[in-house]
């Protein structure tokens, strides 16, 4: 069993993504417990107003992003919608994808990534 609290996860910002993101990963790379093996990523992502998730790539896996409070606008390859509190977010493998918080209030998104191994072309 793993059980790990939020609020004892250092929030940290991640390459690429920007700075107005601010990431909660539910374990380290090198700490991944072995049972979750399909996993990638798993993490909190914390968007502040007015802030971004740049759009970037993950060549071999694919993600989820699950709107847990605020919302704004997620981008996948040319496609932009709106989303909100709720709503969930399939980001295939190979196609740029980002979020955009459009409000003036904090957005968190859960993250779930799965497939081949993390990382940036």
């Amino acid at each position: 069993m793993i059980i790990k609290s939020i609020p004892n996860i250092k929030k940290g910002v991640m390459g690429v993504h920007g700075e107005t993101s601010l990431y909660q990963g539910f374990w380290e790379r090198e700490a991944k417990p072995e049972s979750m093996k399909a996993f990638t990523n798993f993490a909190r992502i914390t968007v502040k107003p007015e802030g971004t998730n740049r759009v970037h790539t993950h060549k071999y896996i694919e993600q989820v992003y699950i709107i847990l409070r605020g919302g704004g606008t997620v981008q996948v390859g040319d496609e932009k919608a709106e989303v909100k509190t709720g709503d969930a977010i399939f980001l295939p493998r190979g196609i740029g994808h980002g979020f955009f918080n459009t409000t003036d209030k904090i957005a968190v998104i859960l993250m779930l990534g799965c497939g081949g191994e993390y990382s940036y072309p």
